[in-house]
């Protein structure tokens, strides 16, 4: 209950509609428990001309109206009753919209806000947790979970005050017209719960069983979309399509499970009504034989009996319901209770503007048990552009990732102008970074708003200046809007230079004292990689560049050069300083000239692949 009571808390901003809602509930079963309490015996009164029982408990006011009933002439009444009907089943249908209007509101403000927060708690967490965590568990915990609680929230919350109202009523005018007969009750209400209750344990363990599998059915939607050109390439369809399947049939096995289970309550909990109902129809036919009470009477209590069927069916679904989505709240919960890796000190400053050195002292870092980083320490002054190059997986873009404070350091200090980056706030730390990663991220909006991501004020003429400098203004104004062309999902109008190029310009238009340039150039043709060497010998001046790179083009625009292996720092210098001294970088130049075609030794350079395959 624990989860349940958590999700209650996102009504507490909602409470004024809330009450809207519950005071229309009350009316409405006010209005319901009248027409049932007086339809009865005013037939009776009607029909039979017998006086309507007074019972000695009811209110002064009660009483005399039911004493203005008794006295009253039959056929006026029969005309007082033809007219009410009406009025009051019109007034009950009024209220029971507005009712279900003010919840139905309710369930979307409270879904709103617990989507908003979960997508803000996933915005917040660190890489390490998106890492391990597949989009598709994290699309099915923001979509299909918070469906689920809403389900809950909607049917239950009206069912749990307005079926419970319902009950007690009901119960009320039992006791009221025959309490020994309504002892049966107290049979009926148990024989209901604890096969529900059984019912619930099991649907609650079969909904986090159908949250995991609806994981993975959006993990494979989202791969074969995202991979298509792949999927397609490689004729690879009926492998999407059997991981698919599999993933849909598993959703649809479990899902009819809970069905079944859901629509097992309906049947269960009638049936046990009806056998109460029989005891009762039985005992209270003897009576009316017997003439201890009248049939008025007699049929006013058995539908005060009949009319706890529907609510006690309701509540009976409604546990079901709940169970469902305290497994969704228990799986949301573990998303807003996750301690990110990456936490602000409660007394970090605010970084002035970086003008003077990054210092490594003795960094390691692991990611779990695998190492990325070993012991080092490096200095990069300000205005330097560094590039960081050795075989993959040695802990290249580690060394950026820890810049800009995507990770901690496991042992060691990174400082920017003497502070370490733990004690500064991650907004001053990240407003001072321009990020270019290998892996292109651009979102299904114009040009101008990619462009100005990181500074939404930014003018138009800082946005071109920064597109100018990327070398990609001449592209864009080709473009059918220009700079307000919408450029598809991930950029998917554009080429993989222009996209790269158009990553550039965003980082660029924060005008950013440090640069963390990650494989920016790997992946392009010969012209598309000469435009953003050029566009990064602009960009360089008067920023410090950290150039993680394989491609001799952008390395040889570095002013040092440190080459990684294995997490560790092995050579540093210029590009003609480590030719003549390391036989490392030497042999990751030949490399380089094979894949660009230039003249060199087949065989030393053959030689030289075999080497530093050995050595990484």
């Amino acid at each position: 209950m624990r989860t349940y009571f958590r999700l209650l808390r996102f009504l507490k901003p909602h409470l004024g509609v809330f009450g809207l809602a519950v005071g229309c509930m009350l009316v409405s079963s006010l209005l319901s428990g009248a027409q049932l309490g007086a339809l009865f015996p005013l037939a009776d009164r009607i029909v039979t001309n017998k006086a309507i029982p007074v019972a000695p408990w009811l209110p002064g006011w009660l009483r005399g109206l039911v004493e203005w009933f008794n006295a009253a002439d039959p056929l006026m009444l029969l005309t007082v009753f033809a007219v009410s009907i009406p009025i009051f089943f019109s007034l009950r249908a009024l209220f029971e919209f507005w009712q279900t209007f003010y919840m139905a509101d309710v369930s979307q403000r409270i879904i709103r806000d617990l989507r908003h927060t979960l997508f803000s708690r996933f915005l917040d967490l660190s890489l390490d947790y998106h890492k391990r965590s597949s989009t598709g568990a994290t699309m099915s915990r923001i979509i299909f979970d918070t469906g689920v609680i809403q389900n809950s929230v909607s049917e239950g919350i009206t069912d749990v005050i307005l079926q419970s109202l319902t009950v007690l009523v009901s119960i009320a005018i039992a006791l009221a017209i025959n309490w020994k007969l309504s002892l049966v009750l107290l049979v009926l209400v148990p024989l209901i719960a604890w096969p529900i209750g059984q019912l619930g344990k099991r649907l609650k363990k079969l909904s986090r069983e159908t949250q995991i599998v609806m994981g993975q059915l959006n993990s494979a939607i989202l791969e074969a979309i995202d991979g298509i050109q792949i999927v397609q390439a490689f004729r690879a369809e009926a492998t999407a399509r059997q991981r698919f399947a599999a993933a849909n049939q598993q959703t649809y096995r479990l899902l009819r499970k809970v069905q079944k289970r859901m629509n097992a309550l309906s049947p269960l909990t009638e049936f046990i009504g009806a056998a109460g109902i029989a005891i009762v129809f039985w005992l209270g036919g003897r009576a009316v034989v017997m003439n201890t009470i009248t049939l008025g009477t007699f049929l006013a209590f058995i539908g005060a009996i009949a009319s706890l069927i529907r609510p006690l069916k309701r509540l009976a679904r409604l546990h079901g319901i709940n169970q469902q989505a305290l497994a969704s709240g228990e799986r949301i919960f573990q998303v807003l209770d996750e301690a990110p890796m990456i936490l602000e000190h409660p007394k970090a400053r605010v970084l002035p503007r970086f003008h003077r050195e990054i210092v490594f002292e003795h960094v390691s870092h692991h990611y779990d048990a695998q190492p990325a980083l070993r012991g080092v320490t490096l200095t990069i002054p300000f205005g330097e552009t560094l590039a960081l190059v050795g075989p993959s997986g040695g802990g290249k873009t580690t060394v950026g990732n820890l810049v800009a404070r995507f990770y901690d350091p496991s042992s060691g200090r990174v400082k920017l102008d003497g502070l370490d980056v733990r004690h500064v706030t991650l907004g001053s730390l990240r407003d001072q970074i321009g990020l270019v990663t290998q892996e292109t991220v651009l979102f299904n909006d114009t040009v101008r708003a990619n462009i100005a991501l990181g500074k939404p004020e930014a003018s138009f003429a800082e946005i071109v200046e920064a597109a100018k400098v990327a070398n990609a203004h001449q592209f864009i104004t080709k473009l059918p809007q220009g700079y307000d062309t919408v450029i598809g999902e991930q950029g998917g109008l554009l080429s993989g230079g222009e996209r790269q190029r158009l990553a550039i310009a965003r980082a660029l238009v924060k005008d950013p004292p440090l640069l963390i340039l990650d494989e920016a150039t790997s992946q392009l043709d010969a012209e598309s990689e000469h435009l953003i060497t050029e566009a990064i010998e602009r960009l360089r001046k008067g920023r410090t560049v950290l150039l993680i790179a394989h491609r001799l083009s952008s390395v040889r625009l570095a002013h040092r050069i440190a080459l990684i292996q294995e997490g560790r720092i092995v050579e540093q210098g210029s590009h003609d300083e480590l030719l003549r001294k390391s036989s490392l970088y030497r042999r990751f130049c030949e490399l380089q000239l094979i894949e660009t075609g230039r003249p060199a030794d087949s065989a030393a350079a053959h030689r030289g692949a075999g080497e530093v395959r050995k050595e990484s």
